[in-house]
Order: C-alpha cells, then sequence, then structure tokens
C-alpha cells in the first residue's frame, strides 16, 4: 500500500499503482474505502495522461525541431551559471510569454528567443527553462539528486537518465539520438 501510495503521489507508473491497488483490494477486502478512493483518483491520472500525451509528441525528424541539439535524458551543465542539471523536455523556440522574456533578457542572448529551449531539472531541486546556446554537455555526467527525477525517468546509466514510458511517447525520437549521442561525446555506450 505504501508503494501504490508513494507512485501515485509522484506520478510514477499510474498502471503499476492500479495493479497493486487492484491486488490489495482483492487480498484485503477491509481495505476497500482507502483503496477505492485511489483506484478512482490514479484511474483519473491514466486518463490526463493519455489526452495529454497525444497532444505532445515531438521528433527531431519534425522540420519545425531541426535546430534541436540535445534530447531527454542528457547531463548537461549550464555556461553561464555553472549548474549541473538534466534535460526533460524540450520546445523548438522559447514558449514563454514576452514578461517573462524580458525579465530573463531572452532578446539579449545572440539566438533570443527563436531557439530551441529546454525544461531542465537542476541539481539544487529547482527546474528551470534554458536556452540551447546556454548548455554543454557535462564532461562529467553525474546523477542529478532532484526530487522530480521519478517523475521522468526509469533509471540512472552513468551518463545519462532513461526517460520512463510517459517521456517517451511525448519524446519517441530521443531515446535512440541520445544513444547516439553519448558515443559521440563520451566516446563509449
Amino acid at each position: 500500500m505504501l508503494q501504490a501510495r508513494l507512485y501515485f503521489h509522484l506520478g510514477i507508473n499510474p498502471e503499476k499503482v492500479l495493479d497493486i491497488l487492484q491486488h490489495i483490494q482483492a487480498v484485503d477486502p477491509l481495505q476497500h474505502g482507502v483503496v477505492g478512493h485511489l483506484v478512482q483518483l490514479t484511474l483519473q491520472q491514466i486518463a490526463c495522461k493519455d489526452q495529454t500525451a497525444e497532444l505532445q509528441v515531438k521528433k527531431h525528424t519534425e522540420e519545425k525541431h531541426k535546430k534541436v541539439e540535445f534530447s531527454v535524458g542528457l547531463i548537461m551543465k549550464h555556461k553561464r551559471y555553472g549548474y549541473n542539471c538534466v534535460i526533460y523536455g524540450w520546445d523548438p523556440k522559447c514558449m514563454m510569454g514576452l514578461d517573462w522574456m524580458r525579465t530573463m533578457g531572452v532578446h539579449n542572448l545572440p539566438h533570443g528567443p527563436d531557439q530551441p529551449f529546454y525544461n531542465v531539472l537542476v541539481q539544487d531541486g529547482s527546474c528551470r527553462y534554458a536556452a540551447q546556446e546556454n548548455l554543454l554537455y557535462n564532461s562529467s555526467p553525474m546523477q542529478i539528486g532532484h526530487q522530480e527525477v521519478g517523475r521522468y525517468f526509469s533509471e540512472f546509466c552513468g551518463t545519462h537518465f532513461v526517460a520512463n514510458e510517459e517521456l517517451q511517447t511525448q519524446y519517441p525520437e530521443d531515446l535512440v539520438l541520445i544513444s547516439q549521442l553519448v558515443m559521440k561525446v563520451y566516446d563509449h555506450p
């Protein structure tokens, strides 16, 4: 039950949570009230996941994504601020509002807002949105200790994180690309 609650609250693998909860219902009918409520919430989570996954599929091979150089799961270093991070999403250009762009000085960047931007989980526990020109491959990739890592990734492989099923659905080409990049950048699989 504890594992199911933990997975549920972290948004990890709702299908597995549902399996665990259904098993608990079969084994211990006295838990029916609590388990039934969690089953309903998990089914809602699965429904939301199915809707959003269909809407946001991003492929590097699409013309509008040709400038995207990095992939989900790569360990990066910010050029200016030096923080270590892992990519958990990307956009072909800055998708933030004008106020945010003004505040962050996006128009002062050499490539401005018309370059890929990446959602990153930072080692210090923050989440940031970084311009492609500000990110470098981390020469010493490390596991990023961020509370949201389990929400997006299934494991750390020494050079990168492996996206979970949901993230692989949203970025279907990134897993193959990350393997190629790791071989090129770190000279090993």
